[in-house]
């Protein structure tokens, strides 16, 4: 019996592995990030891949309460060709790479109100701005909120075009330390 976290589907071998249980396999999914389906694909195909290399074959078991989301279903299935499709469909809808450019600018400081009246002078500059092509969300909390004593949001600048980017960026997105 071999018990560990994801590291185990990192490459490494195990001979004679004939059965593999992947726990929560859909907690990923929650992640507030545009890679969450890729990664959950991934990790379940790499586990997938750590059984049945012998002459026993082998077997993997995949607790999830989300059995139908596409990362999940595909990747149990090995069809990474309609997961690729369906992912790239997803993110050219929602202007995510590689169909757009980001930038995540990260705010830090000693207060939650100061942060976030950072992140929205920042976010009226960029209306100010009126650049082309260029879009953002946020200021949004991360995942991790605070980090190191520092209250954290995020502010993610979209572009079609890397040019779009920088002159976000000449927008005076470049900014001090949040007080």
């Amino acid at each position: 019996i071999l018990v560990g976290t994801q590291m185990i589907a990192k490459g490494l071998h195990f001979p004679n592995v004939t059965l593999v249980g992947v726990v929560s396999a859909d907690t990923s999914l929650q992640m507030p990030d545009f890679r969450a389906s890729e990664r959950t694909f991934a990790l379940i195909a790499q586990v997938a891949g750590r059984t049945g290399r012998g002459d026993a074959g082998g077997e993997v078991i995949v607790q999830t309460a989300k059995p139908d989301a596409p990362a999940i279903d595909l990747a149990t299935r090995h069809d990474f060709a309609t997961f690729a499709a369906l992912e790239l469909a997803e993110r050219k809808a929602f202007g995510y790479p590689p169909f757009k450019r980001l930038l995540r600018v990260i705010l830090r400081g000693p207060t939650t109100d100061g942060v976030l009246e950072r992140g929205k002078e920042l976010a009226s500059r960029l209306a100010r701005a009126r650049l082309d092509g260029v879009e953002w969300l946020g200021p949004a909390s991360p995942q991790v909120a605070r980090m190191q004593g520092l209250h954290r949001r995020h502010l993610l600048v979209k572009s079609e075009t890397p040019t779009g980017i920088q002159r976000a960026l000449s927008a005076r997105l470049r900014s001090s330390r949040v007080n």
